[in-house]
């Protein structure tokens, strides 16, 4: 579950800026949220977006840009401090509700009530069904989150649908066409909800390598958005 989220003090080509990364992630050097002393274990996006405030609590405003769960952080931030932020850039960003067809919403729910019972039984007899159910059926994701599995777990059932709703900054929403953990029509969506958003598909790439092969396409976007909103 890697993520990102960038920070810089306005800008337009980042120089100077300070970089960050509150959201959970694979290869970062930033603690995790719970290790500090004001914070409990299963954060979510909102802690993430607080936490981040305290750390960047004075200066001017700030563009934030985030991929992925970074971008959960971003728009949370955005809603709850608007005063603290000139804009917010979205690669693959995720935070909303997908389009599910019939058949995988009928497997999840039963899924899901598989995993309740195998949880209870683990209480109530001292079994390892949770266990031996999250190997089976959980995603690559889940199995890989250890500790950070109630956070995964809190962003997979989240809808910032009414956070996006109140933005009032300029916004760039950048997808890959072949995504299929955040797939373009999450960016359509983060499109009609947030007012003047600027939204761009590129072809050919997918979640990840939107930051290695398509690293080019994204800055000269971002250059260009920056650039027109630039004070």
């Amino acid at each position: 579950m890697a993520a990102w989220l960038g920070a810089n003090g306005g800008k337009p080509n980042g120089a100077g800026g300070a970089v960050c990364s509150p959201g959970p992630q694979s290869g970062g050097r930033s603690p995790r949220l719970w290790e500090h002393p004001h914070a409990a274990k299963g954060a979510g996006t909102a802690d993430y977006a607080d936490a981040l405030h305290q750390w960047l609590d004075t200066g001017p405003k700030r563009i934030l840009a985030g991929h992925s769960y970074g971008g959960r952080v971003a728009i949370q931030y955005a809603a709850r401090y608007p005063d603290r932020v000139a804009a917010v850039i979205l690669i693959a960003g995720a935070g909303l509700k997908r389009r599910r067809s019939l058949s995988f919403r009928i497997r999840a729910f039963f899924l899901r009530m598989m995993g309740k019972a195998a949880r209870a039984c683990d209480r109530l007899f001292g079994t390892k069904l949770a266990a031996a159910y999250a190997a089976r059926f959980g995603s690559a994701d889940y199995r890989k989150a250890g500790d950070l599995r109630p956070t995964f777990l809190s962003a997979v059932n989240e809808d910032l649908s009414e956070q996006a709703q109140s933005l009032l900054c300029p916004t760039l929403l950048i997808y890959g066409a072949l995504d299929d953990a955040t797939p373009p029509e999450i960016g359509e969506k983060y499109a009609a909800l947030i007012s003047g958003a600027e939204y761009h598909c590129l072809k050919g790439f997918g979640h990840l390598d939107i930051l290695g092969r398509g690293i080019w396409q994204c800055q000269t976007l971002i250059d260009r958005f920056l650039e027109r909103h630039s004070s």
